[in-house]
C-alpha cells in the first residue's frame, strides 16, 4: 500500500522530472501561472507602497492638525451650491489673530501664504522653481521643522516683519555645497535683500505627494505682505491649527467651527463660508485610485491565470497519457483511486507553486530599482507572497483535477496493455 507521504514523495520527484526533461513545454505552460501571479501580486505591492507613502508624508507633517481655508479638499456635500464657494472670503490675517485669541483646545495656531516668486539669487547665482512660504512663528510649533543648521525666526522677528529666511536643505547645497557657509549670507527674493538664519535639513525625494521642504524658502508673513502686496486670493492663504495633546481633532474642529462663525459673525440660519480641512482627507481620496487599479491587477491576473490554468491541465493530461501503463501497474499492486488522484494532483499543485514562487521572485527583484527610481519603498509584503502562493495552489488543485480525476479512473488492464 502506498503511504501519503510515498505520494507526495513521487510527486515531488515527477513534478521535478518534468520541469528537467521537458523544459520548453513545462515553462511555456507555467508562464500563465507566472504572469498572472506576477500581475496580481505586483499590484498589491504597489497599492501598499503607495498607501505606506502617503501614510508616512501626512504623520510626517502631523495627523493632528486642522486646515483652515476657503475650499473644502473634498465635496462631499452635492446639496451645497458650488458657486457659493466661490463668494466665500479667504481666511484673513486678522481672521488668525481672532481665532489664535480664543482657542482653549490648540497647541498652535499659525498663518500661512504661499506667494509666487520666479528665483532667489546669491551671487550672481540664481535659484528656480522655488516655494515662497510667508508664515508666523507659530508655523515652526505646527511643524517640526528638521533645522539642520541655524535656527528658525522668532516671534518678534516675525511680528516686526524683519527680512529673514529659512531655507531648505535642497536651496541651500545648490547655493553652496557647505550649508553652514550660507547662515548670515544675504540672498535677493521679490526685489529685497534677505538674510539666511536657518536651513532646513534636505530629505531628497518627497515620495507620491512630493511633501518636503527641499526647495522651500520661508519668510516671515509681514515682510513678504510688505514687500509684495498679498493678494490672498492668489497666495493660497491658510490658518493651520495644531491640537493639543489629548484633544481628538473632532473636539478641535467643533471648537474651530464655533469661534469661525462668531469672527465671521454668522447668523445661525447661514451656512459655514469656511472649510476645515484634515490631512486624512488627501488618503481618502486616493482610495478610489489604489481600488481601480487592485481591480486593474486582478482582471490581468485573472485571464493570465486562466490562460495558465488551461496550459496546467494540458501538460497533466500528457503526463497522464505518457504514464498509463505506470498507473495501471500501481493499481495492479493494490494502489486505490484516491491515492492515484493525489498523486496528480500534487504534481498540477507543484506545478502552478513553482510558477507562483517565479512571479513573487520577479515582483521582490523588480521592487528594488523600483523603489530607487521612484524614492518609494516597494516591499513583497508576507501577506502579499501568501495571496499570491495561494492562488498558484488553488490554480494548481482546479486545474490537476479533472486530469487528476481520469488518471484515477483507469481500469488497470487497460492500462497496463497501453505502450
Amino acid at each position: 500500500m502506498l503511504s501519503l507521504w510515498t505520494v507526495i514523495k513521487e510527486s515531488f520527484l515527477l513534478s521535478f522530472g518534468q520541469l528537467r526533461n521537458n523544459k520548453l513545454r513545462t515553462g511555456l505552460s507555467l508562464l500563465g501561472v507566472t504572469i498572472g501571479i506576477f500581475s496580481i501580486i505586483a499590484i498589491l505591492t504597489a497599492v501598499d507602497a503607495l498607501k505606506n507613502d502617503i501614510s508616512g508624508s501626512i504623520n510626517k507633517l502631523g495627523n493632528n492638525l486642522i486646515f483652515v481655508g476657503r475650499w473644502p479638499w473634498a465635496f462631499n456635500d452635492t446639496n451645497y451650491p458650488w458657486w457659493n464657494y466661490w463668494k466665500r472670503p479667504e481666511a484673513s490675517y486678522d481672521d488668525f489673530l481672532k481665532l489664535q485669541g480664543r482657542l482653549t483646545k490648540a497647541e498652535a495656531v499659525s498663518y500661512s501664504v504661499y506667494p509666487s516668486a520666479s528665483n532667489i539669487k546669491f551671487n550672481n547665482e540664481a535659484v528656480e522653481n522655488i516655494d515662497v512660504v510667508g508664515a508666523t512663528q507659530e508655523i515652526a510649533d505646527v511643524f517640526d521643522y528638521n533645522i539642520n543648521a541655524g535656527r528658525f525666526f522668532s516671534v518678534s522677528e516675525s511680528n516686526l516683519g524683519l527680512p529673514v529666511a529659512v531655507i531648505g536643505g535642497g536651496i541651500a547645497e545648490t547655493l553652496s555645497g557647505n550649508t553652514s557657509n550660507l547662515l548670515g549670507k544675504e540672498i535677493f527674493i521679490f526685489g529685497q535683500k534677505v538674510k539666511i538664519i536657518g536651513i532646513i535639513k534636505k530629505e531628497g525625494q518627497g515620495g507620491l505627494l512630493g511633501m518636503n521642504n527641499d526647495k522651500d524658502i520661508i519668510l516671515p508673513y509681514l515682510f513678504v505682505n510688505k514687500v509684495t502686496h498679498l493678494e490672498l486670493k492668489e497666495v493660497s492663504p491658510r490658518i493651520i491649527v495644531k491640537a493639543q495633546q489629548g484633544v481628538s481633532l473632532s473636539e478641535l474642529e467643533f471648537e474651530i467651527q464655533q469661534k469661525m462663525r462668531s469672527i465671521r459673525r454668522l447668523r445661525p440660519i447661514q451656512d459655514d463660508n469656511f472649510a476645515l480641512n484634515r490631512l486624512s482627507i488627501i488618503a481618502q481620496g486616493f482610495e478610489g485610485i489604489f481600488y481601480v487599479l487592485n481591480i486593474i491587477g486582478w482582471v490581468i491576473g485573472f485571464f493570465a491565470l486562466i490562460v495558465g490554468g488551461f496550459g496546467i491541465a494540458n501538460i497533466m493530461y500528457v503526463s497522464v497519457s505518457e504514464r498509463t501503463n505506470i498507473i495501471g501497474i500501481k493499481k495492479a499492486l493494490g494502489a486505490k483511486k484516491i491515492y492515484i488522484l493525489l498523486e496528480f494532483l500534487f504534481e498540477s499543485i507543484l506545478l502552478c507553486f513553482w510558477g507562483g514562487l517565479l512571479g513573487l521572485v520577479i515582483v521582490y527583484l523588480l521592487s528594488f530599482p523600483v523603489s530607487s527610481a521612484s524614492g518609494m519603498s516597494f516591499v513583497l509584503s508576507f501577506k502579499n507572497g501568501v495571496i499570491g502562493i495561494s492562488i498558484a495552489m488553488l490554480i494548481g488543485l482546479l486545474s490537476g483535477y479533472l486530469p487528476a480525476r481520469k488518471a484515477a479512473d483507469l481500469d488497470p488492464v487497460e492500462a497496463i496493455r497501453t505502450v
